[in-house]
């Protein structure tokens, strides 16, 4: 999400902060409808983008500032670099201001976006919402939320070797790879992926048709443990259920020691909206 200016003093701040990334600064207006659209597209971009910084400012609140950054209308997006606006944009046009921040993100100091090796993706790991996840057969030693922490703590199967995790996301992603890490000896080997079957249970699970079905191997795990996936097949994702059959070292406990998914976020942005306010609001 972008942060909001609540000080003049942090505009200068933010403007020393773009010596070493890209600042992207939306000025915009509560009365103003196209603001409401690049709000959604800037919110959007701070997710793709972990490593660009994003801000807001009310003009309402601070008119001295908008008059000093010469902003005439709303929303106008300034972009920072080393110190000096290099680009503006007026309007809340998705495509340019996303083209913007790929033109300007790249370079000196900043990188794009990038997870686990994964270039132009991001960790969405921070989207699951895990009081509505759940897992079938864990441990209760060892749960579900410890795959969602770094560390030495595991997530274990209880009564056999077999899982069903049914993970929930707070908004739809696009999910391009997985990442695993796990205990080499108890490592899940075989498992199946269902986008969208919360319901999905073990006999489900072995007889329905999976989104993908993935074989783990040891080189896997030795390299990262990313598994990249049938990318058209996981395009809208609100859940993900994660059926897994065993494990390399054909042992009674499957173990995964951390979790990630990696992609990008569903823009949700209403169409007609982002079309109303392309040519901005005047002030």
């Amino acid at each position: 999400m972008a942060t909001n200016v609540e000080r003049e003093e942090q505009l200068i701040e933010l403007i020393k902060e773009s010596s070493s990334k890209l600042v992207v600064v939306d000025f915009y207006s509560k009365t103003c409808p196209p603001c409401r659209v690049a709000d959604a597209v800037v919110n959007q971009l701070a997710m793709q983008y972990p490593n660009v910084a994003f801000y807001k400012v009310d003009i309402a609140r601070f008119p001295d500032v908008s008059e000093k950054c010469q902003v005439s209308a709303t929303p106008t997006l300034q972009f920072f670099r080393k110190g000096k606006m290099v680009d503006m944009i007026r309007g809340a046009d998705k495509q340019a201001i996303t083209k913007m921040v790929e033109t300007h993100s790249t370079g000196d100091g900043t990188e794009t976006a990038k997870a686990f090796g994964v270039v132009g993706h991001s960790d969405l790991t921070r989207l699951v919402l895990k009081k509505k996840s759940e897992c079938l057969n864990q441990s209760d030693d060892n749960p579900l939320e410890n795959v969602f922490t770094e560390g030495d703590s595991v997530l274990e199967s209880d009564v056999d070797e077999q899982l069903v995790l049914h993970i929930a996301f707070n908004q739809p992603i696009k999910l391009h790879s997985l990442m695993i890490r796990a205990p080499a000896d108890r490592a899940p080997k075989n498992i199946r992926l269902f986008a969208n079957r919360m319901d999905i249970g073990f006999d489900d699970a072995e007889a329905s048709e999976a989104t993908q079905d993935i074989e783990l191997t040891e080189d896997i795990y030795k390299n990262g443990g990313v598994v990249n996936l049938r990318y058209v097949r996981f395009q809208n994702v609100n859940s993900l259920s994660i059926y897994v059959a065993d494990n390399l070292g054909d042992d009674d406990v499957t173990a995964i020691r951390q979790l990630a998914f990696i992609g990008t976020a569903v823009d949700t942005a209403n169409v007609s909206d982002i079309r109303q306010g392309e040519d901005g609001h005047s002030h």
